[in-house]
């Protein structure tokens, strides 16, 4: 293992301290959504930290516009204050769709292009990925030469092996965690992994809270960020909080049998708070 490959994260001191609330409408939140919330504001007061609201619509297949209103509904039933960002579906549409970025999401790529980076487009089927787990490219593209089309082809990102990132006391080889990253799919449209790097540079983000299952996630944004030109968040404070489960011990999520909050009962609200201050850190 090289050691020049070794990222060690130290968290920054900003004057300003950005925080952010960043759901995906693709579904109701549910009460893991609800907690995670509630423990973002509690970690932004005690940090006296701005809170921006950042709705992730890049998937414009799975978003719906009761979605979009489920998560203002949610955040206004839990009194929860946020600086920036849109107030209502409306303003949220008019401005801050991240669905209408597209073309600056790829033009960004050209940074990507001259950090030195191994960047290829990949035209395995989903098929040829299978044989290694989905991770890596299947076949010869890294030297192919092939063109970024959609429908066609994805444009994959090989990490360098040995390339390991320290994070709250975890140690994570970017390699063997995420392969030949997707940074931009298919299907024409800028993989996760890019976006939120650019929308958290563009925030100036310095704080991010979220569940322990993204980890992995959070290692190799802040070692991507540099090269998208996101010193605030290769230096940010990350806080990873353990996740809700169910009786079978699975994480909830819109996809499982989570609680919704649509009923919105007093008494809800109270078991969202009460469990966002059991994952407050003490420090």
């Amino acid at each position: 293992m090289s050691a020049s490959r070794v990222t060690q994260i130290a968290p920054a001191s900003p004057a300003t301290r950005i925080t952010r609330i960043a759901p995906t409408p693709s579904g109701f939140l549910h009460l893991g959504n609800a907690v995670n919330f509630a423990l973002i504001s509690l970690l932004a007061a005690r940090w006296d930290a701005q809170t921006v609201l950042r709705i992730d619509d890049m998937d414009s297949s799975r978003s719906r516009p009761e979605y979009v209103d489920d998560i203002f509904a949610t955040l206004e039933w839990l009194e929860i204050p946020w600086t920036r960002g849109p107030r209502d579906r409306s303003e949220f549409e008019r401005g801050f769709t991240m669905a209408a970025r597209t073309d600056y999401y790829r033009s960004q790529l050209e940074l990507l292009d001259a950090s030195g980076l191994e960047i290829f487009a990949c035209k395995c089927s989903r098929a040829d990925l299978a044989a290694t787990s989905g991770l890596l490219c299947a076949g010869d593209c890294r030297t192919a030469g092939h063109e970024l089309v959609a429908g066609s082809t994805a444009l994959r990102l090989r990490i360098p092996r040995g390339t390991v990132v320290r994070m709250n006391d975890s140690t994570i080889d970017l390699a063997e965690a995420h392969g030949d990253v997707v940074l931009w799919r298919r299907d024409g449209l800028p993989a996760y992994h890019l976006a939120t790097v650019i929308e958290d540079r563009d925030l100036g983000v310095t704080d991010i809270v979220r569940g322990q299952d993204l980890l992995e996630s959070s290692a190799l944004h802040t070692w991507l960020a540099p090269h998208l030109g996101a010193e605030n968040l290769a230096r940010a404070n990350f806080v990873h909080h353990a996740l809700l489960t169910n009786e079978a011990g699975e994480k909830l999520s819109k996809s499982a049998s989570a609680p919704d909050m649509r009923e919105r009962t007093s008494s809800m609200r109270e078991l969202v708070r009460s469990h966002a201050a059991r994952l407050l850190p003490a420090s």
